[in-house]
C-alpha cells in the first residue's frame, strides 16, 4: 500500500503586527527586513485561539479543499512545542473538539522547526504498521505566546499559523528515504530562558551552513536522484538570509527555492507544509526535496515524488 501526502490546509490568522513600524525601535536601516529578515508583517493568532484552535481551523481549510470524512480519521498528531496546555497532550484536544471517533489515534511529537519532516515520517511509519489508510498530521506552534516582544534577535521573525496534512492511500506526493540529525550538544541556543524564546543568530547560522546543505544533497543520492533533478527545494523558511545561505551553497537557481513569508513569518512547524501546500499546485512540481532544521539543535529531509 502506496501512503503519502494527498492535499494540505492552511490556516494563517488575519492578524497582523507591522514590522515596519518598529525597526527604527530596534536599530534596523535600510533595507534589513526585506535582505535579512523577509517578514515585513507577522500573523498573530486570536485572542482566545490555543494550539489545538488552530488545528481545527486548519483542518476546516482541508475539510472544504477534499471534503474527508472525520469518521475515516484512523489517526492524528499533532506537531507543536507549545501546546494549549501541558496534560492533556494537544492531540488529545484537537481529538475532541473536531468529535473524532474513539478508535482514532492521537499523539503528539515535540518538535520545531525540523517536526513537518520528522512527523511525516512517523505518521507514514505508524500508519503502515498498523493498516491505516487516512491519517491528519497538524502542525500547530504558537510562538506569539514565547516571544519576549523586546528582543530583536525573534520579535520581528515568528508568526503564528497550523497546518492539516491528510496522508492516505490515494497521494499526491509519496516519500522516498528520509535523513535525520541532531547537535543536542548546542540545544541551548535555541531554548527558553523564564518562558520567553531566547535564539543565538551567529550560532544558528553556523550550525545552518556546516549541516544542513550537506544533509540535502546526501539525502538527494541517497534517493538516487542529482540535485538538478529537484523541481522544488522546500526548505524551512527561518529567514530570508539563512534560505539565501543555503540556495547559495547549493548552487541552484533562486526560482526552485520558494521564499514567502513576508506577509505572515516564520512559522516554525508549519513553514514547510505551507510553502508546500502551493506548490504542489503546480503540476509541472514532480520532484521536492524537504528540509527541516533548528530547535534541538535537529533537522530532517526527504524527497517527494508526484504519484
Amino acid at each position: 500500500m502506496s501512503l503519502g501526502i494527498e492535499a494540505i490546509g492552511v490556516y494563517i490568522p488575519g492578524g497582523r503586527e507591522d514590522n515596519l513600524s518598529r525597526q527604527e525601535k530596534f536599530g534596523l536601516k535600510g533595507g534589513f527586513l526585506g535582505e535579512k529578515i523577509g517578514v515585513f508583517k507577522k500573523a498573530f493568532r486570536d485572542r482566545y485561539d490555543d494550539c489545538s484552535d488552530l488545528c481545527v481551523k486548519a483542518f476546516n481549510a482541508l475539510q472544504l479543499k477534499t471534503g474527508v470524512d472525520k469518521n475515516e480519521i484512523e489517526v492524528i498528531i499533532v506537531v507543536t512545542q507549545n501546546p494549549d496546555t501541558r496534560l492533556p497532550h494537544a492531540g488529545a484536544l484537537v481529538h475532541s473538539k473536531l468529535n473524532l471517533l474513539s478508535t482514532c489515534a492521537s499523539f503528539d511529537v515535540s518538535l520545531g522547526c525540523s517536526g513537518f519532516v520528522y512527523g511525516l515520517s512517523v505518521i507514514s511509519s505508524f500508519m503502515k504498521d498498523n493498516g491505516f489508510k487516512k491519517g491528519i498530521l497538524f502542525t500547530s506552534d504558537p510562538y506569539s505566546k514565547i516571544i519576549d516582544s523586546e528582543d530583536r534577535n525573534t520579535a520581528l521573525l515568528f508568526g503564528d499559523g497550523a497546518t492539516a496534512t491528510l496522508i492516505s492511500d490515494n497521494p499526491v506526493l509519496v516519500p522516498g528515504i528520509f535523513s535525520f540529525g541532531t547537535l543536542g550538544s548546542k540545544a541551548g541556543e535555541i531554548c527558553l530562558i523564564n518562558g520567553k524564546l531566547f535564539m543565538n543568530g551567529q550560532a544558528v547560522v553556523k550550525f545552518v551552513k556546516r549541516y544542513i546543505p550537506e544533509d540535502i544533497r546526501n539525502n538527494i543520492a541517497e534517493n538516487g536522484l542529482s540535485i538538478d533533478q529537484i523541481d522544488r527545494f522546500i526548505l524551512h523558511q527561518e529567514s530570508k538570509f539563512i534560505v539565501d545561505i543555503i540556495t547559495e551553497d547549493l548552487g541552484v537557481d533562486r526560482s526552485k527555492v520558494p521564499f514567502d513569508i513576508w506577509e505572515y513569518g516564520n512559522t516554525v512547524s508549519s513553514s514547510i507544509p505551507i510553502i508546500l501546500e502551493k506548490e504542489m499546485m503546480i503540476d509541472e512540481n514532480s520532484i521536492f526535496l524537504l528540509s527541516g532544521f533548528g530547535v534541538g539543535l535537529s533537522w530532517a529531509s526527504c524527497v517527494l515524488k508526484r504519484t
